[in-house]
């Protein structure tokens, strides 16, 4: 038997990046023709498609019980609306420039030698005001598959709805890796103090670093937390080894300092002054550039 299957986004609720979810509300539509509701007679009772949703996270709800309508010759149309909330591997390496694919895969209970799905062209489609919070929604796409449960076993029918969508990165550009970028940049400013006065290039240097540590703190409400390195990750981290590479070299220069070697001292401040901007940003657009084109 052949069941047509029609899945039409709604909305979406949040994407949830430390479970990989998301929650999405659709309309659910189903055709199917049953010889025995011809002309309006029920024998045996009808007979109604059963469905499992792949990888829904947590059981989908319907929105109160299906309408169902049967034509006299025996075509039946069922049409629901369900919440529910979806799993689906989320990567997160190009975070906040990244694009994700969201999908909703729905399987028949039944073998496909016995049931099959048929897609509902006009039926497969998201509604135009569906949106999700700091993302855009790209392109969606669907197919109809068959796939074994085991290897061995029989094929089962598959549905999967596929929608695209783009983080918006305006509020991690402004509020993460700016600030990052500018507080990074700070120990640029203790190579143009007397190398002779120790105390307030040690003390902007040492003042960087605890306000990255802090600011990272602020903003981890707003990081995902994943088991690899995103590029704010990886932005904050290069930040952190110039802070500390402006540290180091502070010490060197006052050393030569202490030792009489003024005009050595002088002389590779100088070079820093332009040095350290130059090769910090230089990494950063590097890592960046490499990342994105992987």
């Amino acid at each position: 038997m052949e069941v047509g299957v029609g899945f039409h986004i709604v909305d979406f609720g949040r994407i949830t990046a430390r479970e990989e979810t998301f929650d999405v509300t659709a309309h659910l539509e189903l055709r199917w023709r049953d010889p025995r509701l011809a002309g309006g007679v029920v024998g045996g009772g009808m007979w109604t498609p059963r469905l499992n949703f792949d990888n829904a996270a947590e059981a989908p709800r319907p929105h109160g019980e299906p309408e169902i309508e049967v034509d006299p010759d025996g075509r039946v149309t069922s049409r629901s609306i369900i919440s529910g909330k979806f799993s689906t591997p989320l990567d997160l390496r190009k975070f906040p420039f990244d694009a994700q694919d969201l999908v909703v895969r729905i399987s028949l209970f039944h073998d496909r030698s016995k049931v099959r799905f048929a897609p509902i062209p006009e039926a497969m489609h998201m509604h135009d005001d569906a949106s999700i919070t700091d993302w855009s929604l790209l392109e969606q796409t669907y197919r109809v598959d068959s796939r074994r449960y085991r290897p061995d076993g029989e094929e089962y029918s598959v549905v999967a709805y596929l929608v695209r969508a783009k983080r918006r990165s305006t509020f991690y550009v402004w509020r993460v890796l700016l600030p990052l970028t500018l507080l990074s940049l700070i120990p640029t400013l203790v190579f143009w103090f007397e190398p002779t006065n120790l105390q307030p290039q040690i003390s902007t240097c040492m003042g960087t670093l605890i306000a990255m540590l802090a600011f990272g703190y602020s903003v981890d409400f707003a990081l995902p937390k994943v088991a690899y390195l995103t590029i704010v990750d990886r932005h904050a981290m290069v930040g952190f080894l110039a802070a500390t590479a402006a540290t180091i070299a502070v010490t060197v220069i006052h050393r030569s300092v202490a030792v009489g070697a003024v005009p050595a001292a002088l002389k590779a401040q100088r070079r820093l002054r332009l040095l350290y901007p130059a090769a910090y940003l230089a990494v950063v657009g590097l890592s960046f550039g490499l990342f994105m084109s992987s």
